[in-house]
């Protein structure tokens, strides 16, 4: 939102040249960060999942931490123009139990090359994730506790199987349905029964991707370079060559209005294009030969917008092929661009990784480099942070509930580790009650495509326990530094509510303390009817804290004297 923009920190990224790497020298931002290196918080023998298994991370147990569950894909010789099945899937707590195995695995399975379909999510809405995966030529859908089979239905088509999305193209209370593609050229939106709601023909790239930018609360979607309504008809298609290799969203040049970040071949050559929603370009950046990956965030905290982090296919011959990383600006200019001297396997991935140094900064996570390449952390200016000591596959997520993400490096069919950058509890955050599964980890792909959440209570209808004169309960949400709601010093107990307008996913909080951050205890609860309330955070007063929420209202509770000046609920849409 405007004010939050406005008041973005200057904070500062270390310089240097790129672990194993030349980089383009670039100018030097100061006050150099330290170095964040892994720390090993336990790890978990995951063999008994089978070989060539990729990770899920969500809570399958309802305890409130989130567990981790394999899946092995169905064997294939060739998988680069039919997607797999599901062969195995297999649940571990972090203690190392297993929970339970559906189906078995088979030694034949070493790697895997494409999405395997399956997810966590709660598609029933009853508050208990489940297990959703295409397996032997079903939909299936199992208790997430349990692994029990609780329904089926088949595939709309034969080759329905390559990935599953989750998207709210119906406008239900929270998203149940289900979005099903081949390779490259179909895709199938169901209801949460399997009903057929509509289908589109066309390119959908490696992983299609749902986002509501209008706030109608349906969500339309970015299907490769065909950007569709709810109901599957073409709002507009960028014209790029070839397909959607990755996809992003987010406010890149901070107006206020959601863009879409697109990596692929087009436009003349090789390009890293971002749109606005309605379809005019933002900027085209011709630097990348393939452009792999494509990330949105705040990579440089110095600079104004959002940047882009990307991967790019530089050289795909057997030879001398390599590949590379490279950060964009908000205006389209190249940053950084790795000149990578090791040979590349093609196998790299890029992905962003927010708040692993406890700084809330966003950061690379860069891994399967090959070639000896070791695993690593990189800051938007291409510095090397921290370096992995296993050389694995990896996902991310808050598994010690110490609102940092931790990293998962996992060696498919042997072990997982779990790392994290500091002391870790990981009974912190076991409650009894089931966590909600964020987007990012319900739509799960090895393709990068996700967003950087919005504000959800800006401007939306606010109210308090108290007030003093000019400083409302509104000031909290109206995207103004200037304006501050102020309790009444009396009020012992200072609660600031707001109605969201409908369920909304939510991320975290972020307060402007008006200058000046209170002593005492920072409480938020929420609610999806506004009578039965959950605590979701309670802890010191700072500015922001992460969490995942599913909520229509939203109470805070703030220390006695404090005055805010703006209060943000990002999460996704």
């Amino acid at each position: 939102m405007p004010g939050s923009r406005a008041r973005r920190a200057l904070s500062a990224s270390c310089v240097g040249l790129l672990f194993g790497a030349l980089a383009v020298a670039m100018p030097s931002p100061a006050n150099a960060a330290p170095s964040v290196e892994p720390q090993l918080v336990t790890s978990v023998d995951v063999s008994s999942g089978g070989t060539g298994a990729r990770f899920l991370l969500g809570d399958v147990s309802g305890d409130g931490r989130l567990d981790l569950v394999t899946m092995q894909p169905t064997y294939s010789a060739d998988d680069r123009y039919i997607g797999r099945q599901v062969q195995a899937l297999t649940a571990y707590d972090l203690s190392g139990a297993q929970l339970w195995q559906i189906g078995t695995p088979d030694p034949r399975v070493t790697n895997n090359g494409t999405d395997i379909p399956a997810e966590i999510y709660d598609i029933d809405a009853d508050g208990d994730n489940d297990v959703l995966a295409v397996m032997s030529d079903e939909f299936r859908i199992f208790d997430g506790a349990t692994g029990t089979l609780l329904r089926a239905f088949p595939l709309p088509h034969p080759e329905a199987h390559d990935t599953i999305v989750i998207a709210n193209f119906r406008g239900t209370r929270v998203p149940q349905d289900i979005l099903l593609k081949d390779r490259y050229n179909n895709v199938w939106a169901l209801d949460d029964q399997g009903r057929l709601l509509w289908t589109h023909a066309g390119n959908p790239g490696h992983r299609p991707y749902p986002h509501d930018f209008t706030g109608d609360g349906r969500q339309e979607l970015i299907a490769g370079y065909d950007i569709l309504t709810p109901d599957g008809q073409v709002l507009w298609t960028a014209p790029m060559a070839d397909h959607a290799d990755s996809i992003g969203v987010g406010d890149v040049d901070g107006d206020g209005v959601e863009d879409i970040a697109l990596g692929g071949a087009g436009l003349g050559g090789g390009s890293t294009n971002v749109y606005r929603s309605d379809g005019s370009l933002l900027y085209s950046n011709p630097d990348a030969v393939e452009a792999q990956q494509v990330a949105l965030g705040d990579f440089r905290p110095d600079l104004p917008g959002l940047e882009l982090a990307g991967l790019d296919r530089v050289d795909r011959t057997a030879a001398t092929g390599r590949d590379g990383l490279y950060v964009v600006g908000s205006d389209g200019t190249t940053l950084w661009q790795e000149q990578r001297t090791t040979l590349g396997c093609w196998g790299t991935v890029m992905e962003p990784l927010h708040n692993w140094d406890g700084r809330y900064a966003d950061h690379m996570l860069v891994w399967n480099r090959g070639c000896g390449e070791p695993a690593g952390v990189f800051d938007g200016t291409g510095t090397r942070i921290a370096t992995f000591p296993v050389d694995g596959r990896m996902v991310r997520g808050d598994l010690c509930g110490d609102d940092r993400t931790e990293v998962v490096d996992y060696v498919m069919g042997d072990r997982a580790y779990v790392y994290g950058t500091g002391p870790c509890d990981l009974a912190a955050k076991v409650t009894g009650r089931p966590l909600p599964q964020s987007k990012r980890l319900y739509n799960y792909s090895r393709y990068t495509a996700e967003e950087r959440p919005a504000d959800h209570a800006y401007r939306r209808h606010a109210s308090a326990t108290s007030a003093t004169h000019r400083h409302p309960a509104p000031a909290a949400n109206d995207g103004r530094a200037s304006t501050t709601w102020q309790p009444s010093r009396h009020d012992r107990s200072p609660t600031w509510k707001v109605d969201l307008g409908a369920v909304r996913e939510l991320t975290g909080i972020q307060v402007d303390w008006a200058g000046r951050t209170p002593r005492g205890t920072l409480t938020v609860e929420s609610s999806v009817d506004g009578r039965h309330w959950v605590r979701v955070h309670s802890g010191p007063a700072t500015d922001r804290a992460l969490f995942t929420a599913l909520a229509r209202y939203v109470r805070v509770t703030v220390p006695r004297g404090a005055a805010v000046a703006d209060l943000d609920l990002p999460g996704t849409r």
